[in-house]
């Protein structure tokens, strides 16, 4: 196993999406999920184990409403996990993989509001300052330029464009792109 993910994902409960899922985690050999906007707020063992098998675990951070939710996955025969902070809109945790280190890794569902998103920036900031690799699994819900963009209106780099960049640029973090469907919605 050498690879972690985030998935921007509706119906997780849906077997095509769960399929979808086990199919993207072994082709990849991923082991260690971040789901976000899933309307699933709990889960019981035997159903989770038919979505994703008996190796791994989970930590939910609830939705506000209707989406939103956060949900972290990692097999337990490869790696721990250790839960550093929470917002509504992260998870922030030490994910330590057995024999070959730890990283700290935020899984995020950015708020659609800027003034919002700024807290999001400061938590982030504060826990990354810490001298071991880090990951931010995103949706961020804002975007940087047109190509991250189809359809409706233009885009504008907005004030919340302005800081998402400057926050990337203070914290020295790189884009380092996706693999999968490009667009979610």
């Amino acid at each position: 196993m050498d690879s972690i993910a985030v998935y921007n994902c509706r119906g997780v409960k849906k077997k095509e999406a769960s399929l979808y899922m086990k199919e993207f985690i072994k082709d990849y050999k991923v082991f260690f999920v971040g789901l976000v906007e899933t309307k699933i707020n709990s889960i019981d063992k035997t159903d989770f184990e038919k979505i994703i098998g008996p190796d791994w675990d989970l930590f939910i951070l609830p939705s506000e409403g209707l989406s939103g939710c956060i949900k972290i996955l990692w097999r337990t025969d490869i790696a721990s996990f250790f839960v550093l902070n929470t917002t509504d809109q992260c998870v922030i945790e030490d994910l330590n993989v057995f024999k070959k280190g730890s990283w700290m890794i935020a899984t995020v569902y950015g708020s659609k509001e800027v003034h919002k998103r700024r807290l999001l920036w400061d938590c982030i900031h504060e826990q990354s300052t810490r001298k071991i690799p880090s990951v931010i699994g995103v949706d961020f819900n804002c975007i940087l330029s047109q190509e991250e963009k189809r359809g409706g209106k233009k885009f504008d780099f907005t004030q919340g464009s302005l800081e998402m960049l400057k926050f990337m640029n203070d914290s020295d973090y790189q884009d380092i792109g996706m693999v999968g469907p490009r667009y979610t919605w």
